[in-house]
């Protein structure tokens, strides 16, 4: 009976903790089952092994308790680590502090991403502090609030005093405060600030990139007009008074366009814009109206400010350089002396301003594209610099002799077409003009294009019919020319007259592909091209003429 009242000892237990007791529990039960004790009291043998059997109970219950309180704490490490590991991926940076503003703890990796370092026992404020002084305060002030009053009340006050954003080390965060209370603290009526630090910045840089998207130009950067509705609803100080306004609008930005593409286009327009900024003080308003319009806003400007603001843009746009064509800009000012009727009249009187200037502005402005026109030709497309007034003197002589008036329209028009014959090589790239060889199929499509290219200029600057003249030049008397396969009267007559001047001037100078003819050859050519390629009666008179 007294063997099975003892506890057999699991063999697959730990035994290295208790590896004493059981050798003494081993040693004892070896004694009993030994002889040395029959000479021993029966009674105290059995209390002996009674003693033994609750010893062997105790050790075994010791080493249950030890292994329980082993798993639980396996499990409370095990629950710790999964918790660290949530907080740790949750994007959230953690901490405490308390009454001393130190930093009690950090509990997600994410608090030292955050500031670049551990941050236990460092200061909350240092931690917090931005370029914003009153933010500072306003931290200091609300952390110190909330443990001298034990007034719950005023602690969640002093909590949603704080600021839901900052900014620190280029990281946008919100702030989530929370009051806790461990038992130590709910003694002395202490609490624990928990911060919650959520980081958003590409949120918030997603969200302040569609901000500045819907308020600025895209491909200028300036204010766009919704930025200039926005402006216009809100109420307007008295310190803005008087207030200027500039309407601008660029000249040649069609032809731009047209001609030579719209990212020369933009070019000009980013040009445009950064002559305006320069222009214009920190303060004043630029915007991209639309198109090729621009708008500026000028507080505590009168008239007299906004007129000298408008020189200031004429000679920027004058030292500009590498462009397809010169800076240009048509210019209409207003101004509003003091507050009361909306100011959005002003935009409709500096617009009819612009207007009336960029027609006054208009013949000044054709004249500058037409001799930049010109410019380009020489310089880029290989023509000769004396070709324009040679023709413009054949063209002129040989009108007269067909009984033009020197100063009728028609003879203004030729002598435009002579300036204007040849812009459409503008487009045309340098290696094709000045291929010494035949043209490939691909390359002489490129140069027939030019025609079209050269009416579309002239119609830019309001010449519809110089426009319909250069697009007919290449036309043939037989229907075979292009690019329309016009023939015979349909050919505008000053085209027919410029393509006999100028098919007789190329034949008799030099060009990259060959070298000059005689006169009589040139004649020659002209007359064989008679009733085919040329008006049979106008080419019979320029070659008796010449």
């Amino acid at each position: 009976m007294e063997r099975n009242c003892i506890v057999m000892i699991n063999p697959d237990f730990d035994r290295k903790l208790f590896e004493k007791e059981f050798e003494i529990l081993e040693k004892a039960r070896a004694d009993i089952e030994s002889d040395i004790f029959n000479n021993i009291d029966n009674k105290l043998l059995l209390d002996y092994k009674t003693m033994v059997s609750h010893y062997e109970k105790l050790l075994n219950l010791t080493r249950k308790i030890f292994k329980i309180s082993d798993i639980q704490g396996e499990n409370l490490i095990k629950r710790e680590n999964e918790i660290k590991s949530l907080l740790d991926n949750a994007g959230q940076g953690f901490l405490t502090f308390g009454k001393d503003l130190t930093v009690d703890r950090e509990y997600s990796a994410e608090c030292i991403r955050i500031f670049g370092k551990k941050i236990g026992n460092c200061n909350i404020l240092s931690l917090l502090k931005s370029e914003d002084s009153n933010q500072n305060e306003i931290f200091a002030k609300n952390f110190r609030n909330i443990w001298e009053t034990a007034d719950p009340v005023l602690h969640s006050e002093s909590l949603n005093q704080l600021p839901e954003m900052i900014k620190i080390n280029s990281l946008y965060l919100t702030l989530q405060p929370k009051l806790i209370y461990s038992n130590d603290n709910k003694r002395t009526n202490q609490p624990l600030v928990m911060l919650i630090l959520t980081d958003i910045t590409e949120k918030y840089k997603a969200q302040e990139q569609v901000e500045y998207l819907n308020y600025h130009d895209k491909l200028t950067g300036l204010f766009n007009r919704a930025y200039i509705d926005a402006w216009l609803e809100n109420s307007q100080p008295r310190d803005n008074f008087p207030l200027g306004i500039i309407f601008a609008d660029m000249n040649g930005m069609k032809l731009t366009n047209d001609v030579f593409g719209h990212a020369q286009g933009d070019q000009l327009l980013l040009k445009m814009a950064q002559v305006l900024l320069y222009c214009c003080r920190e303060k004043d308003i630029v915007a991209r109206w639309g198109g090729d319009e621009f708008l500026i806003l000028l507080p505590e400007t009168d008239m007299e400010g906004c007129a000298k603001v408008c020189e200031h843009i004429k000679m920027a746009c004058k030292r500009e350089e590498g462009l397809p064509l010169e800076l240009s800009v048509a210019l209409g000012i207003a101004a509003q002396e003091q507050p009361g009727s909306s100011v959005v009249h002003l935009f409709g009187v500096a617009e009819k301003r612009m207007y009336r200037n960029k027609l006054l502005e208009n013949k000044e402005t054709r004249r500058k594209i037409i001799l930049a026109m010109n410019e380009i030709l020489r310089t880029r497309c290989y023509e000769d610099d004396e070709h324009i007034e040679r023709l413009k003197a054949s063209a002129a002589g040989f009108a007269q002799i067909l009984g033009f008036n020197a100063e009728s329209s028609e003879m203004q028009n030729l002598m435009l077409l002579a300036d204007l014959h040849d812009v459409g090589k503008v487009a045309i790239p340098q290696e094709i003009l000045g291929k010494p060889g035949a043209l490939l199929p691909g390359e002489y499509k490129i140069v027939r294009g030019h025609s079209e290219t050269g009416f579309r200029v002239a119609q830019c600057i309001g010449e519809i019919a110089v426009g319909e003249a250069i697009l007919a030049l290449h036309e043939r008397w037989d229907g075979q020319g292009y690019p329309l396969g016009i023939q015979g009267q349909q050919i505008p007559l000053i085209s027919r007259i410029m393509a006999i001047v100028v098919a007789f001037d190329v034949m008799t100078h030099d060009q990259p592909y060959r070298q000059a003819m005689s006169k009589e050859e040139a004649l020659g050519e002209l007359k064989k091209g008679t009733g085919s390629q040329f008006d049979p009666i106008i080419t019979r008179m320029f070659i008796d003429n010449f």
